[in-house]
């Protein structure tokens, strides 16, 4: 997956600001990305591109677009040069296939705040519940929708091999401790998500999507208040 950002010669970070749709189109975030120069690539012929020549490049093109390859792990794996294209964008999407309902979700690697490692082909037999949240000390996190789901899988029987849950914020582990204070959660928690939210093509905030136990998309919910899961678990 791929993501056009904005280098600047100044301080050799990529700016990335976006707007929070479902609170306000006038709240904005901020955040600054380290660059891995040896990953940078000639999306034209594949080749390394060397940190000089890189250089070079945007001495004469400032606003020159990259396009972000994004791995299972969350990382990225490369950046691609489009050295044919005189746009001038710093936050346009591209190339970027969102799962559709019904479809075999891509396989991903998360790392929790614990250290944990959650593989969803290895959760075969399980329903995975995936959600994506924006900071985890601001307003913004649903906190009470997270209690909601909670009880919902507190409800199940042996829930612990009936579902995998985890909540992905785009904040780091800083903001986290800071602010989920959700004692005894089902929720594996993710820190520093925001790849995976442009990997799986996540616009708006909150998102919950539901895998089930084929590892088959059923479908994304803007409101905890529409997912029944003892419901989807029966069925």
């Amino acid at each position: 997956m791929k993501k056009i950002i904005l280098i600047s010669l100044l301080s050799f970070f990529t700016l990335t600001t976006f707007s929070q749709k479902l609170i306000s189109r006038e709240h904005s975030i901020s955040y600054i990305e380290n660059i891995d120069f040896s990953k940078i690539y000639n999306k034209q012929t594949g080749e390394n591109i060397p940190k000089k020549e890189f250089f070079k490049l945007i001495e004469k093109n400032p606003h020159l677009p990259l396009e972000k390859e994004i791995g299972n792990d969350g990382e990225v794996t490369r950046y691609l040069v489009d050295l044919t294209s005189n746009n001038f964008l710093s936050n346009t999407d591209v190339n970027r296939k969102k799962v559709e309902k019904g479809e075999l979700f891509p396989n991903f690697v998360m790392t929790t705040i614990d250290n944990k490692k959650i593989e969803l082909d290895k959760l075969k037999g399980k329903f995975v519940i995936l959600r994506f949240e924006m900071e985890a000390n601001s307003f913004r996190f649903q906190k009470q929708e997270i209690i909601d789901l909670d009880n919902q899988i507190n409800q199940i029987k042996d829930k612990k091999n009936k579902i995998e849950s985890i909540i992905i914020f785009t904040s780091p582990l800083s903001d986290i401790e800071q602010g989920f204070d959700l004692k005894n959660s089902n929720f594996n928690v993710v820190a520093n998500g925001r790849n995976f939210r442009d990997k799986f093509s996540i616009t708006s905030f909150p998102t919950t999507l539901v895998i089930d136990k084929n590892g088959f998309l059923l479908d994304y919910f803007n409101r905890s208040v529409d997912i029944d899961l003892i419901q989807i678990i029966s069925e």
